[in-house]
């Protein structure tokens, strides 16, 4: 499964295809389109859905999140 594949699947967990389209400046087909397995275009908005599916899950687990430098330096 690719990384587009992948963010999609932890996204539309709870956001539906216009949702996730219009976080990340896409038409809703887009999406529809990377879900089928065609993510041969928009490499911007390729790291756009993979940004947004990183922050969502950072936001759902805390703990899985990157470390802050203050928590690092503490």
């Amino acid at each position: 499964m690719s990384q587009i594949q992948d963010a999609l699947k932890a996204l539309r967990r709870t956001m539906s295809q216009a949702e996730i389209a219009e976080a990340i400046g896409v038409n809703q087909s887009r999406i529809s389109r990377w879900e089928a397995g065609d993510v041969a275009s928009g490499a911007e908005a390729a790291a756009k859905l993979i940004a947004l599916a990183d922050k969502k899950t950072a936001d759902a687990s805390p703990e899985l999140a990157t470390p802050s430098k203050e928590a690092t330096n503490a």
